[in-house]
């Protein structure tokens, strides 16, 4: 992610009127978001996509989530990382998802993501229209130069919590000087 996020900055401060990332689609949203975090200032979409469906099918959805691709990085004024993929099972258009609020609900549907607790930011059609339906980011506000700010923490775990969980495996995160543990619960976040 780190080094993405670097040569995504690098290109848009050469002059760069958008970036595409294609990406495996099984953790695309994971990118998309880490990408949304470490970049800063952006004055141009960095746009990921990918295909649920590989390039020798009949049914595949590489072609068309390319070109809407290309059309977002090329002609629309967003300043923010986006997902590009196909809206619904049709050929017909593409839908802007931005990069924190995208996840993939389906292991092959062609419309496997989806926008969570928002709306997407747009939609692309085949001929290269794009039709904006939510609040967004533009490049107009943006002032400076793009950064990349890469500094994580890599020991922070995900621990997801069901009825019989043991606290050992708590307890041995935090023996292993691990700085962060999120818990994820059932339903709401409860805890067994």
């Amino acid at each position: 992610w780190k080094k993405i996020a670097e040569e995504a900055a690098e290109a848009v401060n050469n002059g760069s009127k958008g970036v595409i990332i294609t990406h495996g689609t099984d953790t695309m949203h994971y990118t998309a978001s880490a990408l949304s975090f470490m970049l800063h200032n952006l004055n141009a979409p960095v746009v990921l996509t990918g295909a649920q469906r590989s390039s020798d099918r009949g049914s595949s959805d590489a072609f068309m989530n390319l070109i809407c691709a290309a059309y977002a990085a090329g002609h629309s004024d967003i300043a923010e990382v986006v997902v590009c993929m196909h809206a619904d099972s049709s050929d017909n258009e593409c839908v802007l998802i931005r990069g924190t609020k995208a996840r993939k609900m389906h292991t092959s549907r062609r419309d496997a993501f989806k926008a969570i607790n928002n709306s997407a930011i747009a939609y692309v059609s085949r001929k290269g229209e794009i039709k904006y339906v939510s609040a967004y980011k533009k490049q107009e506000e943006s002032k400076g130069k793009a950064v990349a700010k890469t500094a994580f923490e890599p020991k922070v775990e995900l621990l997801y919590i069901h009825p019989d969980s043991s606290p050992d495996i708590l307890e041995f995160l935090i023996s292993k000087g691990y700085k962060g543990v999120i818990l994820a619960g059932t339903g709401l976040g409860h805890m067994p």
